[in-house]
C-alpha cells in the first residue's frame, strides 16, 4: 500500500477514490476508521465520518485512523480529502493528519475545475460566486463564515498558513517555492489552481520535495496524481498450497509439479504436531513457508510425501490416544493455524487446498462465512473466493483428495497465476 486517503465522510472518499481507481489502483474504501483493513490493495481510503463532529473529536479520529500505518520505515502517502466547499472541520484534521504522519508541509488544493470549483487569490469560487455567497454557507451542519481558505483553515489550526498563487503555480518554479516552505519548519501552503492543467503543475512538482509532506484536497487534485505514486510495479504473487490429502493422485500431483520446478515444499510430520512441543514445530513450518513465499516461488504444504504415511495412521492414533476423527480433527485445525500464520507475514496470489477437512478448516481459520464459486479450473475443481474473509478476495481453489490428473496442481498454478498475475 502505497497511499491512504482520509476523508471526513463516505460519499467524499468514493468520489476521490474513483479517482484512483480508474488508473488501475486497487483502491478499498472502509466504511469507517475502526474496520480491519484489506490485504493487497494499492489505495486504502478511511472514511471517518468526522464532519459533523466538534473540532476536538474530529482531530482525535483522524489521529488515531492513521497513527497505525505510520511511523514505519515505509510510511505511504497521506492524502487528507476535504470538501471542495470546506465544511467540517477542515483546519484541525489537517494539523492531525500532519502530526500523525510526521508531515512538515501540507499542501492544500481543493479546486475540481470540472465541477466549477477553483481557487483564485487563496479564495474558494464555486460556478463563478464567492464560497460565502453560496448555499454552502448556508448548511445545516457545518455552516462557512469566508470565502478565504487561508481565514477559514486558521481558525482551527494555529500551524502557519501560506499562500501561492497562480503566477507562481504558472511560472515554472512552484516545486522549489513549496521545497522553500518545506525547510522553514511545519506550516500549511493553500494553492491556487483555476484548470485542470494548474493541478497537473502541482501534481508533477511533489517528486521535487524535500521531506515529509500531507496533499490536501478533493477530487481534482487525486485524479491530477502521477499513478507511480499509488502504483507499485506489478509481479507475480506466489500461492500457497495446503496439501492434507493422503490420497495417491495428490501426491503424484505434488511431484509432478515439483518436477517442473514450479514450487518449493515443506513436509509436514504430523506426529510434531500433536506433541508438546507442537507450537514451536507449527512456527518451524510458518517459517520455512514464509521464507519460500517471499522468494515469490509457489509453496506446498505437504502432509504425505510417500505412500507409506498412510500406514502410520493407526500408530498415530495409538500413541495419542486419539479416533480417527479426532486426529484428523486437529492436524486439519493445525494447518488451519498454520495457513493464517503464513498469509499474516507473507503477500500471497492465491489459496490451492485439497482434502475436505483441510479445505475447511482453513474456511474457518481465516473467518470465511462462505465460498463463493467463480470458475471452474478442471472437472469437478472449482476456483472462488472466501466470503468475508481474512485474504478477501483472493482466488482459492479447492480440490478433493482423489481428484485429477498429474498435471492438476501445475495447471491450477497457472489459472491463477493468469488471472491474478500481478494483483
Amino acid at each position: 500500500m502505497k497511499l491512504i486517503v482520509i476523508a471526513d465522510d463516505f460519499t467524499g472518499a468514493n468520489d476521490t477514490g474513483v479517482q484512483l481507481a480508474k488508473k488501475g489502483a486497487r483502491t478499498d474504501v472502509l466504511l469507517n476508521d475502526r474496520q480491519k483493513p484489506p490485504r493487497g490493495c494499492d489505495v486504502l481510503v478511511i472514511n471517518t465520518e468526522s464532519r459533523a463532529l466538534s473540532a476536538d473529536d474530529a482531530h482525535d479520529k483522524v489521529f488515531a485512523a492513521l497513527t497505525p500505518y505510520c511511523g514505519g520505515d515505509e510510511t505511504p502517502l497521506i492524502y487528507k480529502k476535504i470538501d471542495s466547499t470546506f465544511r467540517g472541520n477542515v483546519g484541525t484534521e489537517i494539523e492531525a493528519a500532519m502530526l500523525a504522519c510526521g508531515a512538515q508541509l501540507a499542501i492544500v488544493a481543493a479546486a475540481i475545475p470540472t465541477a466549477g470549483r477553483i481557487t483564485l487569490k487563496g479564495e474558494c469560487w464555486v460556478h463563478n460566486v464567492p464560497l460565502v455567497e453560496t448555499e454552502f454557507a448556508s448548511d445545516p451542519k457545518t455552516p462557512i463564515v469566508s470565502s478565504h481558505i487561508k481565514t477559514l483553515i486558521a481558525l482551527q489550526t494555529d500551524i502557519p498558513v501560506h499562500e501561492l498563487d497562480l503566477s507562481v503555480v504558472r511560472g515554472g518554479e512552484l516545486s522549489k517555492r513549496l521545497d522553500g516552505f518545506s525547510q522553514q519548519g511545519r506550516c500549511i501552503v493553500v494553492v491556487d489552481a483555476e484548470q485542470d492543467g494548474d493541478l497537473i503543475l502541482l501534481a508533477q512538482s511533489i517528486n521535487k520535495i524535500h521531506g515529509k509532506l500531507l496533499l490536501v484536497g478533493a477530487a481534482g487534485l487525486a485524479n491530477a496524481l502521477s499513478a507511480d505514486l499509488y502504483l507499485s510495479p506489478r509481479q507475480r504473487l506466489p500461492v500457497l498450497v495446503v496439501a492434507g490429502s493422503m490420497s495417491e493422485a495428490t501426491r503424484k500431483q505434488i511431484i509432478f509439479a515439483e518436477q517442473e520446478k514450479l514450487l518449493g515444499i515443506v513436509d509436514i510430520d504430523v506426529g510434531a504436531l500433536l506433541t508438546v512441543e507442537g507450537a514451536q514445530a507449527c512456527e518451524q513450518i510458518v517459517d520455512q513457508a514464509v521464507a519460500l513465499l517471499q522468494k515469490r516461488q509457489h509453496c506446498v504444504l505437504r502432509t504425505c510425501r510417500d505412500a507409506d504415511a498412510r500406514d502410520l495412521v493407526a500408530d498415530l492414533c495409538v500413541k495419542t490416544q486419539l479416533s480417527r476423527q479426532q486426529l484428523s480433527d486437529r492436524i486439519s485445525q493445525s494447518l488451519g493455524d498454520i495457513t493464517l500464520a503464513i498469509i499474516n507475514y507473507a503477500q500471497i496470489g492465491g489459496l490451492f487446498l485439497t482434502g475436505g477437512d483441510i479445505a475447511i478448516a482453513v474456511a474457518r481459520a481465516l473467518g470465511a462465512q462462505g465460498y463463493r464459486i467463480t470458475s471452474e479450473v478442471a472437472p469437478c475443481i472449482p476456483c472462488g473466493t472466501f466470503v468475508n474473509s481474512d485474504i478477501d478476495d483472493l482466488p482459492v481453489i479447492t480440490k478433493a483428495g482423489g481428484f485429477g490428473g498429474e498435471a492438476t496442481l501445475r495447471d491450477a498454478l497457472y489459472f491463477i497465476e493468469e488471472m491474478y498475475s500481478g494483483k
